[in-house]
């Protein structure tokens, strides 16, 4: 039998841009968390080297996705991003008179922008409905309730490992 030139091979990476070598590499540890393998994951997503500011922010945004889309593991993903907080460099500001960018800022920011990304209510619009059967609408105002529970879930866990500060849950309570 011969062997193709172009046959696929385990492992081979095949020239991925540095985000896309990340993102596989942070995907397929997140892939396998559970409670009890926590530790042995959050070493190994410590290993990952970040050259860049932006390099943590895409992560930490990898890991909030990942968190809000298996609200059963939120518990367990904001005790990783909690382990994390003190293993990734602090890069320092591009221009003067900015923060240092680190693991705690960009997980604020992200929490903040996630939040502030969130529809104001669940209801359909009169184009979502004109668009929609009622099945999908339903399907979709499901989506949307269990995205904005799964946030709150997490980013009560955030606060209660005091990676989130109590002005910031206030201000969250005070927009709901």
């Amino acid at each position: 039998m011969r062997v193709s030139d172009k046959g696929y091979r385990i492992g081979e990476t095949g020239g991925l841009s540095r985000d896309d070598d990340i993102e596989r590499r942070v995907r397929s540890l997140l892939n396998k968390i559970c409670p009890e393998n926590l530790k042995t994951i959050v070493d190994r997503l410590a290993l990952i080297e970040l050259y860049k500011a932006e390099e943590l922010e895409f992560v930490i945004r990898i890991i909030f996705a990942k968190a809000l889309a298996e609200p059963h593991y939120c518990e367990t993903y904001a005790d990783m991003v909690f382990a994390l907080r003190t293993r990734y460099p602090e890069f320092p500001a591009e221009q003067e008179g900015e923060k240092a960018t680190t693991f705690t800022r960009v997980l604020l920011n992200t929490c903040q922008n996630e939040f502030e990304s969130l529809p104001s209510t669940f209801e359909p619009t009169e184009e979502e409905r004109q668009k929609n059967t009622a099945d999908d609408l339903r399907l979709e105002m499901k989506r949307r309730k269990d995205k904005m529970l799964a946030n709150m879930k997490f980013i009560g866990n955030l606060f209660l490992r005091q990676l989130l500060a109590v002005k910031v849950i206030g201000q969250v309570v005070h927009d709901l």
